[in-house]
């Protein structure tokens, strides 16, 4: 043993600063930390979330291990600095140094003045789910050793499986192995080198960069050996990712010979530039295609005398003013205002106002505001606006730039009274600067008037990284629903595109390889043809691998015609799936928002044929509309899990041009909203209320959506008589109070849903999940809850696993399942069964943080005969 070290003068005088230094008291490693990584990063946290993580390296672990026999701080900082490891791989190290590392490891918690055990210290009458303790962990030593015919089957390139984590104990470090179903201790070597891979380095970088750390490079990859052998160390995941810069650059299939791709291509003549201001790379912007269809066949293209139409490209803002602007000067710039891009349509404007006010910018879309006082205030507030359109604006843009003028000095202006008789717009009179608001423009009785923008080529030189394209095949909406805009714009009235128009559009995504097609429609399935239109995706598809995903709005009031078509997507591998727009079915909710002429007994009707027919459907409800109340909510949420539907919910937003926004109807219902325009409370709720039913989603989203309870809640509730939203409600409640005593069931409920694994895998959380019960309801443990846990733990993916995965059950869960509502059969009456989970989506070789284009579904619980109907993902599309 080292003999201690005194402190220096240097060190007494941080000592000063900190109590911890004052007081040479023993130090204990926090048993509640676990070691984890994020990014490439080691990190020591509480599971629980109430601490900060804390960013660690290779020193900082091999600091740690010396506190898991000797408690001294002094002596272990002593200890370290003479370490012969230490010396070789950071020889100008101090002790002094080390003691601050220890404050700072102090003051995050991971070193404490007195033991910390565990909170997953769980006795032996609570353990359900068979595992070792991690005080019975498999020592190094007990391992066999790796043998060269095992060292040859390791591929390079590994990884640590998202689940990882390890955790303290008194005699060392340990992890969980999914694959031999216990714990494997781990010297803190071979916990540097198991981390080491969470990094993206292959085997040989890892070997190279850790040699010090072993007698040689055998050792070391034997060491990696036996921690792949175990479950530890995995094959790296193929990366699904989500960046736009994976998608290629789109080039037309067959672009248009007598159509410009670009703004390079058309010389300066005189003629007004016409800019048009896509505002997504990853979509066609079909708004102002169909503005540019409409301005070049005008009267067979009167305007192209005057104005040029610049191609519409995906430019960033900077290289569209540097690059068309620059080139062809002031001119009229479109812009199709959306919730997700009016902010950034409104900064642009302006930056071109600001450079040159001749400039004109016409605004439309449906977050252009229509109701007179907001339109005014829109334009008052954003001076860079010159003209909002309102409605559809195909015949009114024609009629607008009628008006527009060039003077003697090239500036541009407009006749101000041909433009008030323009109709559907608003603008600023030029002398007074107060708004023009003209009458409200009839709807075109015709919507085939106007050429498609796909079919003429105006997007073959989009050139942006496309993944989406859109299309009509109908207009219109019969619902008058208050939090919606898309009735009141459309007057109610239905019109249909041209059927053979729309089967070319079709035709074009597919040979373009356009991988989603958003079907704009307000309620595709309301007609016979919606069918015959399913079929053709279809057979694009098989002729051009093309879409993959249709992403839809369904009919209101559903009907067997929804049925069929998702049927039609299932079979022809499309990603789709049926979704019930519900919103809610509050009666006393749906009378205040107006929608109470679409019926809710057909949706359950529809759910039944749905589940009969093993065809994936879901449900849209809204957060926070006015008349909900949190007791309303949760009805909502258990309706559909007694029903089997997954729910997605989304929070309620003002549109600017909805019912709900008429001054009139905000003073009725008591509407206050955020700065981003979300209902933020109402006559029905307050802002607590709200901030309540948001937490009881997440909640909801985690335990059924991802299926991480779905089936403890229906045992629960089916057996025990504790409804699911109960047992959520009660489990909110425990985490929010006593975060600390059920690490894991906190962190499935604060981080799951963003992060996507279960740090230690996934057996101690249903561990964990075996005692709340017990202790929260007194239910005495038993073989049938011992098999819904156990089904439970098997539908999670676990990157460790290989599949398919068959195990033998102590009850036929399959068939409990299935038979429950008509038999009410307990589950432990039932006979032994094999249950198998199988992996289709790859839901274990892909990068969690990716995200697929539809948000509808919820993939991550594995396939069984009993798991939800999923359409394909595009995860294997």
């Amino acid at each position: 043993m080292l003999k201690p070290l005194k402190l220096s003068v240097k060190l007494l005088k941080k000592a000063k600063q900190s109590a911890y230094i004052l007081e040479l008291s023993a130090l204990y490693l926090n048993q509640q930390i676990i070691i984890m990584q994020r990014n490439g990063q080691a990190m020591l946290s509480q599971i629980s979330g109430v601490t900060k993580p804390f960013l660690v390296h290779d020193m900082d672990l091999l600091l740690l291990s010396l506190f898991i026999g000797q408690h001294d701080k002094m002596l272990n900082c002593q200890s370290f600095v003479a370490n012969p490891l230490v010396q070789q791989v950071a020889p100008q190290i101090k002790v002094e140094a080390v003691l601050n590392r220890v404050i700072q490891l102090q003051q995050a918690g991971v070193l404490c003045e007195e033991p910390v055990v565990s909170a997953d210290k769980i006795s032996e009458q609570h353990v359900l789910i068979t595992r070792t303790t991690a005080d019975e962990a498999i020592t190094y030593s007990q391992l066999t050793g790796a043998t060269p015919s095992l060292k040859a089957l390791v591929p390079d390139n590994l990884s640590v499986s998202i689940h990882f984590a390890a955790i303290i104990t008194p005699q060392g470090f340990a992890a969980w192995s999914a694959r031999q179903q216990r714990y494997i201790a781990l010297p803190v070597t071979w916990l540097v080198v198991l981390l080491a891979f969470a990094d993206g380095n292959n085997q040989q970088q890892v070997v190279a960069d850790k040699v010090d750390y072993f007698d040689n490079d055998t050792e070391a990859s034997q060491v990696i050996a036996e921690l792949y052998a175990n479950g530890l160390l995995i094959k790296q995941k193929k990366v699904q990712s989500a960046s736009i810069q994976d998608i290629p650059v789109f080039t037309p299939a067959a672009p248009k010979a007598d159509v410009a791709l670009s703004w390079q291509h058309i010389k300066v003549d005189g003629r007004i530039p016409v800019y048009f201001v896509p505002h997504m790379e990853n979509h066609f912007p079909l708004a102002l295609g169909v503005l540019f269809s409409a301005l070049q066949h005008y009267q067979d293209g009167m305007l192209l005398a005057r104005f040029v139409l610049i191609p519409i490209n995906f430019l960033e803002p900077k290289d569209l003013l540097n690059g068309p602007y620059r080139k062809f000067g002031p001119g009229v710039w479109l812009f199709s205002n959306y919730m997700w891009s009016v902010d950034l349509n409104l900064q642009i404007s302006q930056m071109v106002k600001q450079h040159n006010n001749t400039n004109l910018t016409i605004h439309g879309g449906p977050s252009t505001p229509d109701y007179p006082q907001a339109c005014k205030d829109f334009m008052q507030s954003n001076r860079s606006v010159d003209i909002a359109v309102h409605g559809e604006g195909e015949v009114a843009i024609s009629e607008i730039f009628e008006t527009i003028i060039k003077n003697s000095q090239d500036k541009l202006g407009f006749d101000e009274y041909a433009l008030t008789e323009v109709m559907g717009i608003s603008f600023r009179n030029a002398l007074s600067q107060t708004v023009v608001h003209t009458p409200g423009r009839t709807r075109m009785k015709e919507v085939d008037v106007i050429p498609s923008p796909y079919l003429s080529g105006f997007f073959d030189g989009y050139g942006g990284r496309v993944e989406a394209a859109i299309i009509e095949t109908n207009r219109g909406c019969p619902y008058g629903c208050t939090f919606c805009d898309w009735g009141s714009a459309t007057n109610q009235k239905v019109r249909k595109f041209d059927y053979e128009r729309v089967k070319q559009e079709i035709d074009w995504i597919g040979q373009n390889k356009i991988k989603v097609m958003w079907i704009a429609d307000a309620n595709f399935g309301m007609y016979e043809r919606d069918i015959d239109i399913a079929r053709h995706i279809v057979a694009v598809k098989q002729q051009f691998g093309y879409p993959h995903e249709v992403v839809v709005n369904y009919t209101k009031n559903s009907t067997l015609k929804l049925v069929e078509i998702i049927k039609i997507f299932t079979e022809g591998n499309i990603i789709s799936q049926g979704i019930i727009s519900i919103q809610t079915t509050d009666e006393g909710t749906l009378d205040v928002i107006n929608r109470k002429n679409i019926r809710t007994e057909r949706y359950d009707e529809l759910t039944e044929i749905f589940s009969d027919l093993k065809l994936p459907l879901s449900t849209d409800l809204m957060i926070g509309l006015p008349g909900i109340t949190v007791a309303a909510f949760k009805e909502d949420l258990q309706r559909y899990i007694d029903m089997d539907v997954s729910v997605k919910a989304y929070p309620t937003q003002l549109l600017p041009n909805s019912p709900m926004a008429d001054p009139a109807y905000i003073e009725k219902y008591q509407i206050k909203v955020d700065a981003h325009n979300f209902l933020i409370s109402s006559f029905s709720y307050s802002e607590q209320d709200l901030v309540q039913m948001k937490a009881m989603y997440q909640l909801y989203v985690m335990a059924d959506g991802y299926s991480l309870l779905r089936y403890v809640m229906r045992y629960l509730q089916w057996e025990h008589n504790i409804a699911a939203m109960q047992f959520l409600q009660d489990l909110l409640q425990q985490v929010t109070e006593q975060p600390g005593q059920y690490p894991h069931i906190s962190w499935a409920v604060r981080f799951f849903n963003q992060d996507k694994t279960m740090p230690g895998g996934f057996a101690t959380f249903y561990q964990q999940i075996a005692q709340f019960i017990q202790q929260h309801y007194q239910i005495t443990a038993d073989p049938g809850l011992a098999t819904v846990l156990q089904v439970n733990l098997l539908c999670m993916p676990d990157d460790t696993c290989s599949y398919p995965l068959t195990t033998e059950l102590q009850h036929d869960f399959n068939r409990y399942f299935k038979e429950f509502k008509q038999l009410n059969k307990p589950l432990a009456d039932y006979p032994p069964a094999l249950f198998q989970v199988t992996d289709p989506n790859s839901m274990v070789s892909v990068d969690m943080n990716y995200l697929q284009y539809d948000t509808h579904q919820f993939f991550w619980e594995l396939h069984s005969d009993v798991s939800r109907p999923k359409s394909i993902s595009d995860f294997t599309a």
